[in-house]
C-alpha cells in the first residue's frame, strides 16, 4: 500500500512539471532559428553581457563585431557563453549555449562566415567575424501561470 503524497511532494512534482530540460537536439533547432541572442564575456575583473544578432550553422555560432571592449574580451580568455530565450502565452523556453570564441582570420573560414547572410542591425562597421564552437548547450522549457 502506497501512502498519499505528503503536500510538499506535490508541490516538488508540479514544479517538475513546470520545468523542463530540453535536448540537445531540441537547443539546436531553437539556435537555428533565432537571430537573436545575449553574449556573455568576461576579463579579469567583469562579465559583460551584450545583445547581438547570430547564425548557427553546423553546430557552431557566428557572428559580427567591430573592434572594442567584445572583441578584446574574446582575445583575453575565448570563453563565453549566449544565451536564447522566449515567451509566448503561458509557456517560454531558454538555451544557454557555453563555449570558446575566437575570431576568424583564415580566408576560407571568412568566405564561409560571409556566405552565411549575417547582416548587422545596426548600420555600423562591423568587419569581424567571430564563431562560438559551443562545448555544452543546455535549456529548459516553462510552463508559466
Amino acid at each position: 500500500m502506497n501512502p498519499a503524497p505528503l503536500p510538499e511532494d506535490q508541490d516538488a512534482h508540479q514544479q517538475e512539471r513546470a520545468s523542463e530540460a530540453l535536448t540537445e537536439d531540441q537547443c539546436w533547432e531553437y539556435l537555428e532559428a533565432a537571430r537573436f541572442g545575449r553574449l556573455a564575456t568576461m576579463d579579469d575583473e567583469d562579465i559583460e553581457i551584450t545583445p547581438i544578432n547570430f547564425v548557427a550553422d553546423g553546430r557552431k555560432l557566428y557572428f559580427r563585431t567591430a573592434r572594442g571592449a567584445k572583441l578584446f574580451r574574446l582575445t583575453l580568455t575565448g570563453k563565453v557563453a549566449l544565451e536564447i530565450d522566449r515567451v509566448a502565452g503561458d509557456s517560454a523556453w531558454s538555451v544557454l549555449a557555453r563555449g570558446s570564441a575566437r575570431q576568424l582570420t583564415d580566408n576560407e573560414e571568412l568566405e564561409h562566415a560571409r556566405s552565411l547572410d549575417l547582416k548587422p542591425w545596426l548600420d555600423t562597421e562591423k568587419i569581424e567575424f567571430v564563431e562560438i564552437v559551443p562545448t555544452r548547450v543546455t535549456g529548459r522549457s516553462f510552463r508559466l501561470g
